[in-house]
């Protein structure tokens, strides 16, 4: 049996998406954020030694990790490589390098959060730089490309979507057409809505 601990507003959000694409029987518990802090509850932190969401029950095993826990449900139960290139081709090593790029975004967009909140001193020249590096690299790169590893929906959008989702919000729209429109094509994807559905609300990032 699987178990996904979904935390609101949090990239636990492409999980759902992930197992609804695989048509996967799943429980899904929800955890709402502390009303003070906006963290996640002390509920939630016992499910996993991070605290942090999305954590997944699967079995026995338990993982935290976005990007862990994609690969893992590709790995177990994508058994007709939908989801997957092939392995040993470039299509390949390139869904494993937007994998890795997802996690880089994520701090990326923390910095960007955090000058929000406080002075970075001699390095907010480059903390404010970083997450529309990321941007201008992944903008161009979509450029003629249905998704990120081009014709073929992977893991690799399924990690990309939160960090992207996230990160629009401190930046200009109108300079990322390619990423705006990557983003209602994964918003307005059936198993994404289906996502929408299971978790009672849109994930809505505007507050961070």
């Amino acid at each position: 049996m699987i178990t996904l601990h979904y935390l609101k507003q949090s990239c636990a959000h492409r999980i759902v998406w992930l197992l609804e694409a695989l048509e996967l029987d799943y429980e899904l518990k929800i955890y709402d954020r502390d009303p003070q802090t906006a963290l996640a509850p002390a509920e939630l932190k016992a499910q996993h030694p991070l605290g942090k969401a999305p954590v997944l029950q699967d079995g026995d095993l338990i993982l935290a990790e976005g990007t862990a826990i994609i690969q893992h449900l590709l790995d177990r139960y994508d058994d007709e490589n939908r989801f997957t290139p092939a392995h040993k081709t470039d299509a390949y090593s390139n869904y494993v390098y937007w994998l890795a790029i997802s996690a880089s975004m994520f701090s990326a967009n923390m910095f960007a959060l955090l000058t929000k909140r406080g002075d970075f001193g001699d390095f907010a020249q480059y903390v404010a730089a970083q997450t529309p590096l990321y941007f201008n690299h992944v903008e161009q790169h979509l450029e003629g490309k249905k998704w990120v590893v081009g014709e073929q929906l992977t893991g690799a959008d399924f990690a990309m979507s939160f960090p992207l989702q996230w990160g629009l919000n401190y930046l200009n729209k109108a300079d990322y057409p390619n990423i705006v429109r990557y983003i209602e094509q994964i918003e307005n994807h059936p198993a994404y809505l289906k996502a929408n559905e299971k978790t009672k609300g849109n994930l809505d990032l505007s507050r961070f």
